[in-house]
């Protein structure tokens, strides 16, 4: 953080302070917070979630300059967030967070879980002592005096357990009894009368409510975020909706926008500009509020644990992308139609644009499986195809479609979601080669790839669809055949000297290429010819690279050629 950063941020009025701290990695965000002198309104000021995923991101050991300014109700979204493994209270998660809050003093450790459930708090302290009566005198242990506390004449403590907690715990009870002895009678209660089942039962009742009102809906009524809507019917759809409201006013000013942070790796999204480029701050707060909203329904759906950063950070990845992809389709780009789009649109229904589009990719990628004959539930078991057609297939017929790296020309080979109607493009143009693929052999030589009887004959051997085409097209341009017939070992100087120009790296020779063109005019249509060329073209590519560093002085060995069929 620079200087110049610092000085900057803190002549900011407060509410352009808060701004400024959106989006910034965690660390730096904690350090301009602590250099201010409201550095503890700020905190407070932030949204449950925001300083939640805010300490996540510094980790716990760090986390206790900003812990020790928050008010209970952010606490106690603290425990909401990360203490909890579906309906089951996560303790061990609780005593990381009762360390840290503790680093500021016995006062804001029994704030903090003071504000928290009763129920839970009980489930907690039930690890570490028990509670007996002193009106019931059979009740009272014959034991060591140093495992007891007493506060007053009705309850005896014991302690059972002892880490690194165990004393903030001591003092959180003595605090509780010298601030409110109605709140330490209810604990001393629940811990001695409450049956474990119905605390946790409680407890989480309570915790679902809050999720709810805070747009983290139940796990069912998440699944609707995901649900299908007709794209070529979506204008029509938005009109029976309320239009949203962007760039009303602000209320109270003073809630910034929750999690969904813009992703620096996506920057140049069309949403990320159509947010900056269109909307004022208040506008720009609500749609990244909104934002949070789905993004939480995402992570609901997906069942993902609020206190896996990385998780989260996928989930948050996964709207933002879903969100331009739709907002990208129906702009057609322009940055213009963009903005009016977003002001006009709400957020679940531009990601539920944004899913449907991935789910009519896959419908199409289904019926291209059942053309060619196959089952679309294990796609990538097509081992005939080609890479990166077999993987981005798979991809695509995933419950949640995939694109595959590899077909973006800098991307990896690894899947990831669709990001933008460029991805969507691509996708559609390999189903348009792969729906041309099985008219192109058919013409060719009469072979029908979608045949039981072709998937039995090459059950069992590594055969790829490119090295049945090559094959073929080198036997017409030696042999004057055009059949589907391995080549001889023993020619592979010849063919290497035929087919590819002399020099190194050598290229395709343009008597081959011109041989390749004419079997095409002459046993394809101009349209299927057209719709065939792009996966002609990669296979010949193929060919070119893996002849094309080879010397053909030398005897060739038959292994290391992978585009051929060779009869070894």
């Amino acid at each position: 953080m620079s200087t110049v950063r610092q000085e900057e941020f803190l002549n900011l009025p407060f509410q352009e302070k808060l701004e400024f701290l959106y989006g910034l990695p965690a660390r730096q965000k904690r350090d301009l917070i602590l250099s201010s002198p409201d550095a503890e309104r700020l905190v407070r000021s932030f949204a449950p979630e925001t300083l939640f995923y805010t300490l996540k991101e510094i980790g716990m050991a760090d986390a206790g300059d900003l812990l020790s300014m928050a008010i209970p109700e952010q606490v106690r979204w603290l425990f909401d967030l990360d203490c909890w493994q579906k309906d089951q209270p996560d303790l061990e998660r609780m005593r990381e967070w009762v360390e840290a809050i503790a680093e500021g003093g016995r006062k804001r450790l029994a704030d903090g879980l003071m504000g928290a459930d009763l129920e839970l708090v009980s489930l907690l302290l039930r690890q570490y002592i028990r509670v007996h009566r002193l009106d019931a005198p059979q009740d009272v242990p014959d034991a060591p005096s140093d495992r007891f506390v007493q506060f007053d004449e009705h309850y005896l403590i014991e302690s059972i357990r002892y880490d690194t907690i165990h004393q903030f715990l001591l003092e959180f009870l003595e605090e509780a009894f010298e601030r409110d002895y109605n709140y330490f009678a209810a604990l001393m209660e629940e811990i001695y009368w409450g049956v474990e089942a119905e605390l946790q039962e409680q407890a989480y009742q309570f915790r679902s409510a809050r999720l709810a009102d805070h747009g983290f809906p139940d796990y069912y009524e998440a699944q609707a975020l995901f649900s299908y809507i007709d794209p070529q019917k979506f204008l029509e759809l938005r009109s029976e909706y309320v239009p949203p409201l962007r760039d009303a006013a602000e209320g109270n000013g003073l809630t910034p926008p929750e999690m969904a942070p813009v992703l620096s790796t996506a920057e140049n999204s069309l949403f990320n500009m159509a947010l900056t480029a269109g909307f004022a701050a208040q506008g720009q707060r609500q749609l990244r509020s909104e934002m949070a909203i789905v993004s939480n329904q995402v992570l609901v759906a997906r069942s993902v644990d609020f206190g896996d950063p990385e998780g989260v950070r996928v989930a948050v990845e996964m709207t933002h992308n879903y969100l331009n992809l739709g907002l990208e389709t129906l702009a057609a780009g322009d940055l213009t139609s963009a903005i009016e789009h977003l002001r006009a649109t709400h957020l679940q229904l531009l990601f539920r644009l944004g899913v449907s589009l991935t789910v009519d990719l896959r419908k199409r990628a289904a019926a291209l499986m059942s053309k060619l004959g196959l089952s679309s539930e294990r796609p990538r078991e097509v081992l005939y195809l080609d890479s990166p057609y077999r993987e981005a297939l798979a991809g695509f017929l995933q419950r949640r479609p995939q694109f595959y790296g590899g077909l973006d020309h800098d991307g990896s080979a690894t899947m990831r979601e669709f990001r933008s109607i460029r991805d969507l493009h691509l996708s559609y143009a390999v189903l348009e080669q792969l729906d041309a693929i099985p008219g192109l052999f058919n013409s060719l030589v009469g072979l029908d790839i979608a045949s039981a009887r072709f998937r039995a004959n090459i059950a069992g051997h590594e055969i790829r669809l490119s090295q049945i085409l090559l094959t073929m097209f080198v036997r017409q341009y030696l042999d004057g055949r055009l059949v589907f017939e391995p080549l001889e070992a023993a020619r592979l100087r010849e063919i290497r000297r035929a087919v590819m120009t002399p020099s190194r790296p050598a290229q395709l020779a343009s008597q081959f290429d011109e041989s390749v063109r004419l079997v095409l005019e002459s046993r394809l249509d101009p349209a299927l010819r057209a719709r065939s060329q792009p996966f002609v073209t990669s296979c010949l590519n193929m060919l070119e690279e893996d002849l094309g560093e080879i010397d053909s002085r030398h005897e060739i060995d038959p292994r290391f050629i992978r585009s051929l069929l060779i009869r070894r």
